[in-house]
């Protein structure tokens, strides 16, 4: 068993959080913004799972993989919008189909990926 030290100098037991190789690769990555979006929602709407999330080990794992789904939606959706509504020529038409995109496919991920209470 391995062991380390914490910043007041006590010796604690170093535990594995996952075996699971895929889970600790995701558990390196930092949370991203659909992530902190997705743990601010449930703070927010469902302070109560909080505990449960956290207990469960899982506050720290969700928000990693709903980042993964939120940018392969993401790519989907801003794809198929430009399919959709070719990108204008003037630049005033251009500054206002970029903002109306980026709305459109941002609430889009935020209704599907985003704000969905996850077990």
């Amino acid at each position: 068993m391995n062991e380390k030290m914490n910043p007041t100098g006590q010796i604690l037991a170093e535990t594995e959080y996952t075996r699971s190789p895929q889970i600790a690769a995701l558990l390196k990555r930092p949370i991203g913004r659909w992530g902190r979006m997705w743990q601010e929602w449930v703070l927010l709407e469902y302070p109560s799972e909080v505990q449960i999330y956290i207990m469960e080990g899982k506050w720290q794992l969700i928000p990693r993989q709903i980042d993964e789904e939120a940018e392969t939606r993401f790519q989907q959706l801003d794809r198929l919008y430009r399919v959709e509504n070719p990108r204008p020529m003037t630049f005033q038409e251009i500054r206002e189909w970029e903002k109306m995109r980026l709305l459109t496919v941002e609430h889009q991920v935020m209704r599907e990926v985003v704000f969905q209470l996850r077990m």
